[in-house]
């Protein structure tokens, strides 16, 4: 059973930086915006606070990948660019900067290796913030994956910020968040990202609903492993793969 007095939190910041989020919005662009609200929030907690930052988009990696090899690599695009820990805020604020967005928006692919990956064993809850534009751009469903995640443990929560997205990627992310007791939360304007952000950051689970599950079993990350699918999909378009 796991004991409430060492019960820590953890909170990954996962960022979609698809090139959607190139698109105006409000203001600025969708991009920008997102990260002037992380970082105006992020200045405000308490610095011992463990947090970590994972990006979705094109890497390095998956582009070459995506390239010269398998177009399938495409859907692997996401990264962990900083390691949640204490004392962390100013190299999150660094990668932010860094962030500019291509590519497209593998979800479904990036929660599980988030779930599997970069949280603590015993982390209570693992904190999940997404902060996207849409929802899966490749041939996988987010939804099934967590109701099915759920049904063997309950330390997993995730909110998101979702940006002027339509009905059909709305409902899929309320999934998310109705699965884990998370909340999701839209915003239309640039001028709403700073309170938006605020209420997830802060949006705290009661320690009351921790129960017993199995303890996941923790394995190396599997590089070399592709999504096995035969289209991409993003937007309006449709990307003809091999088999």
């Amino acid at each position: 059973m796991c004991n409430k007095a060492l019960a820590s939190e953890q909170t990954l910041i996962i960022f979609d930086a698809s090139v959607s989020m190139l698109e105006p919005f409000g203001s600025t662009q969708k991009y920008i915006a997102a990260i002037n609200a992380a970082k105006n929030q992020l200045s405000k907690i308490d610095s011992q606070k463990q947090v970590g930052l994972r990006i979705i988009g094109i890497t390095i990696d998956s582009a070459i990948m995506s390239f010269f090899i398998n177009p399938d690599y495409m859907c692997k695009a996401t990264k962990l660019v900083v390691p949640i820990s204490a004392y962390n805020i100013e190299n999150i604020n660094k990668n932010l900067d860094t962030i500019f967005p291509m590519g497209i928006t593998p979800l479904t692919y990036t929660l599980k290796t988030a779930v599997d990956y970069d949280f603590d064993i015993n982390a209570y809850p693992k904190h999940i913030i997404l902060i996207t534009d849409g929802a899966e751009s490749c041939d996988a469903d987010p939804c099934s994956y967590i109701k099915n995640i759920m049904l063997k443990r309950n330390d997993i929560k995730i909110d998101v910020i979702a940006i002027t997205v339509n009905q059909n990627d709305y409902n899929l992310l309320k999934c998310l968040t109705e699965n884990t007791g998370g909340r999701i939360i839209t915003v239309n304007d640039d001028s709403e990202f700073d309170n938006a952000f605020s209420s997830v950051m802060n949006n705290k689970p009661s320690l009351n609903n921790i129960r017993q599950y199995p303890v996941p079993v923790q394995q190396k990350n599997p590089d070399n492993y592709i999504p096995s699918r035969q289209q991409i999909k993003y937007k309006n378009y449709l990307i003809e793969t091999s088999s």
